[in-house]
């Protein structure tokens, strides 16, 4: 088997704050239990740098892992979620509805933000500022689906809906997945 290169983490559950923009949401105590937990699952690979999206709860995800491994973190904001500041608190229906045209036209701009191109690239630029590996990256779910589905040829809006609060993707260097792991 192939040694691990990437780590990349979805962060675990926030507190969803309908009157707070979600860039500001930091974990729930049921997600630090998750990262914790995670954190466990993860230290066979090996990590030896990790790094997050300074939103709160991808950073507050990746201290809970990074501490049970003896590292630090460094923030590098190419991490952080796709840009969507015109983005409001609705239904689960009516933004999967959104997310569902924005992955299936990625070059267009998306509600007063970054088109998806835009955000994959500057997460991509992001991975190669950071010369560490294993690295393990805290990041969030539209900018991860964005990243590994064009790595692994899948379809980037049901790889979105797959993901678990938190959840990993190992890959090699040659950028094939080793795993897939959750926190239960």
């Amino acid at each position: 088997m192939s040694a691990a290169a990437l780590i990349l983490v979805r962060h675990a559950a926030p507190v969803i704050e309908p009157d707070a923009p979600p860039p500001t949401w930091r974990l729930s105590a049921a997600g630090r239990e998750a990262a914790l937990a995670l954190a466990g699952r993860l230290a066979a690979f090996a990590p030896a740098a990790v790094a997050a999206s300074p939103e709160p709860k991808a950073l507050e995800t990746a201290e809970i892992i990074a501490a049970q491994l003896g590292l630090a973190v460094s923030q590098d904001p190419g991490f952080a979620e796709h840009r969507r500041p015109d983005l409001k608190f609705g239904s689960r229906d009516d933004f999967e509805s959104a997310m569902a045209a924005f992955f299936a036209d990625p070059a267009q701009p998306f509600l007063g933000g970054e088109s998806g191109d835009e955000a994959h690239d500057r997460f991509a630029a992001a991975l190669a500022r950071h010369a560490a590996r294993p690295l393990l990256v805290a990041t969030h779910g539209t900018v991860l689906s964005l990243y590994l589905s064009r790595r692994l040829n899948l379809d980037p809006f049901d790889l979105w809906k797959s993901l678990a609060l938190p959840e990993a993707f190992v890959l090699d260097a040659d950028g094939w997945l080793l795993a897939r792991v959750t926190a239960a």
